[in-house]
């Protein structure tokens, strides 16, 4: 402590003291400590170059925190990668919050959230903003017409990655398969990822209740009742709607990121026809071409639906409930680590997860896949996807071209 109260840390850090004078909020999980500019900025700089989707992030992440500059010890990152698919929200995001919580504490998960996520909001919000003005060109039309299926595509690509572990035996198997029917009936996504991590308990287990306590409680059962609280009424005005539904996503929406996509088809589109799907695509197109969390398609979503007023709040209401989750994951990792429900809940979460997004991936299919030229474009950029290194970055414009000269040369 100093002469004028501050604490050691807090004033070597405000004469720029180097990262190992500095004490890290959880020592025991970091091998150095950064001073706070170095922490904004190192994840101001992921946030902006951090193309990929998440898989993406986290090798990024890898290389800074963990290799180069030790701020979290290796084994506890790896724990952290694990534990974050047993909570909702964006899983590289909050990799980036709990890195935070290990450097600086509360504060940190809130500096490093945010300077993570708004880079790329903030360039979702100018391509949407320019796709809105630009988009009654008839030129818009052919365009999309080509990314569409090549977008399709990308959600079955993220689907072919997460099977492998999604349904790695005949009991996530039989989850996946459930799910999946249970998908294309229409039933409720928030049920069936519900029924999901219960299964995944009573397949996982022998014939005796679990014992998990207030962290099974926590985990699994929470989010869940607050998901299937009664919407708003549909006269309520939009900005409120999108305020609800989003917040309602942040606290619900686990595993793959691309599950958003099953929320948004679901909801905006089916449920409350404040969205098509072919805007629904259009918007996924957008967030696909930023760096950062696919979560931002949020903010694509709420511009195009309620203006800049519902950029913001369909982004706060996203992203909001991942901070006090990331807080509460910082305290009770070690309960988490020696938790058997926990593993059991994942097991079976992750194979409903993979269920709904292909029943909704078949749904935007039957929607996207209109004629032999989207089928045959589709196809290719599957294979090319699976089988090459190109990223689904290139192929969006790529596509765009091929639908422009198509519709105008042939169509």
């Amino acid at each position: 402590m100093t002469s004028d109260g501050r604490s050691d840390d807090r004033a070597a850090d405000e004469v720029g003291a180097s990262p190992a004078t500095l004490q890290a909020h959880q020592p025991e999980f970091a091998e150095q400590a950064g001073t706070w500019r170095e922490l904004i900025w190192i994840f101001f700089k992921l946030g902006v170059v951090a193309f990929g989707g998440p898989v993406a992030h986290i090798a990024m992440m890898d290389k800074e925190i963990v290799e180069k500059r030790r701020w979290v010890e290796r084994r506890h990152f790896l724990d952290l990668m694990a534990a974050t698919n047993l909570l909702p929200g964006p899983n590289s995001t909050q990799m980036t919050m709990h890195i935070g919580y290990v450097q600086r504490g509360n504060l940190g998960v809130w500096a490093t959230g945010w300077v993570f996520i708004l880079p790329a909001a903030g360039i979702t919000l100018a391509l949407t903003w320019a796709y809105v003005e630009l988009r009654e060109l008839p030129v818009m039309d052919a365009v999309f017409y080509g990314i569409q299926p090549v977008v399709l595509a990308i959600i079955v690509m993220a689907m072919v990655k997460l099977a492998p572990r999604a349904a790695d035996d005949l009991r996530t198997r039989i989850v996946f398969v459930v799910a999946l029917g249970l998908g294309l009936f229409g039933i409720n996504e928030l049920i069936v990822l519900a029924l999901g991590a219960v299964a995944g308990i009573a397949l996982y287990s022998t014939w005796r209740w679990p014992r998990g306590g207030a962290t099974g409680m926590l985990l699994g059962g929470t989010p869940w009742l607050l998901g299937v609280a009664p919407s708003p009424s549909p006269d309520a005005e939009t900005v409120g709607q999108l305020a609800w539904l989003f917040f309602k996503f942040g606290i619900t929406l686990f595993g793959s990121g691309y599950l958003l996509v099953a929320y948004l088809q679901t909801d905006l589109v089916e449920r409350t026809g404040l969205l098509t799907t072919p805007q629904l695509i259009e918007a996924i197109v957008i967030g696909e071409m930023t760096p950062g969390p696919l979560f931002t398609v949020s903010t694509a979503v709420g511009y195009i639906l309620g203006g800049l007023p519902g950029a913001v709040v369909a982004t706060l209401a996203i992203f909001l409930p991942s901070f006090f989750l990331a807080m509460l994951l910082g305290r009770i990792m070690p309960a988490i680590k020696r938790s058997e429900t926990a593993t059991k809940v994942l097991k079976g979460l992750t194979a409903a997860v993979l269920g709904v997004m292909l029943a909704v991936a078949i749904e935007i299919g039957l929607r996207v896949i209109i004629d032999i030229p989207t089928a045959v474009l589709a196809a290719a950029a599957l294979a090319t996807l699976i089988w090459t290194r190109v990223s689904a970055i290139a192929l969006i414009p790529l596509a765009g071209l091929l639908g422009y000269l198509w519709i105008t040369f042939v169509g």
